[in-house]
């Protein structure tokens, strides 16, 4: 019985993603994804774009995520028509420490991660060093990683996706993907580790 619901609860999920009007059930009207896109300020903008019905059809079997370099934005995309349930303004890495294009599949997830390199230093309870640990060599008895929330590990050298309250609208990171803490959650939600990520420039 628990599979007859599984399977019939998969089939609505599809038919909800195949029944969004237009190319990947983006339609053309006012509201519609195609519009969203089109608008002057796409780029500059920190708005972010769902469209409901996709997203609730998202599942982590079903979904990946899209960034594209150019646009400093991200898109969690559903099914194989790659519906856009989310589009979001996302910072990626600076010309120094790029975020390299390529795919890569999701690593690890992990909801209150700390950074082990970037953080702030102590000795005796002050605060002697702010930022990269590997920079500072003097005394130290304490280490406090800075918050990587909702970490989503896209490489075994330390890049990932994350949230941030710092997501400027030009590459600024040293490498990972800065997302706004409001839309972070809901991309964790719908993923698993194996999704991939493809990053496009």
């Amino acid at each position: 019985m628990k599979k007859i619901l599984a399977t019939i609860g998969l089939a609505f999920a599809a038919i909800a993603v195949a029944s969004c009007s237009g190319s990947n059930g983006e339609g053309k009207g006012p509201g519609s994804y195609n519009s969203f896109k089109k608008k002057s300020d796409y780029r500059s903008s920190m708005k972010v774009y769902q469209n409901k019905s996709v997203y609730a059809a998202a599942t982590p079997q079903n979904t990946k995520i899209r960034i594209d370099l150019s646009d400093q934005r991200a898109q969690l995309l559903v099914g194989r028509g790659e519906h856009v349930a989310i589009d979001t303004p996302v910072c990626t890495g600076r010309s120094a420490k790029p975020t390299k294009p390529g795919t890569y599949p999701i690593m690890e997830k992990i909801v209150n991660k700390r950074s082990t390199i970037f953080g702030t230093t102590y000795y005796k309870g002050r605060r002697v060093h702010g930022g990269d640990r590997r920079k500072y060599h003097g005394r130290r008895d304490r280490y406090l990683g800075a918050p990587r929330p909702y970490w989503m590990r896209m490489t075994s050298g330390g890049i990932g996706m994350h949230g941030s309250s710092s997501v400027k609208r030009y590459p600024s990171s040293s490498g990972c993907v800065r997302t706004p803490q409001t839309v972070i959650p809901k991309i964790f939600a719908k993923v698993k580790e194996g999704t991939p990520v493809q990053v496009v420039r």
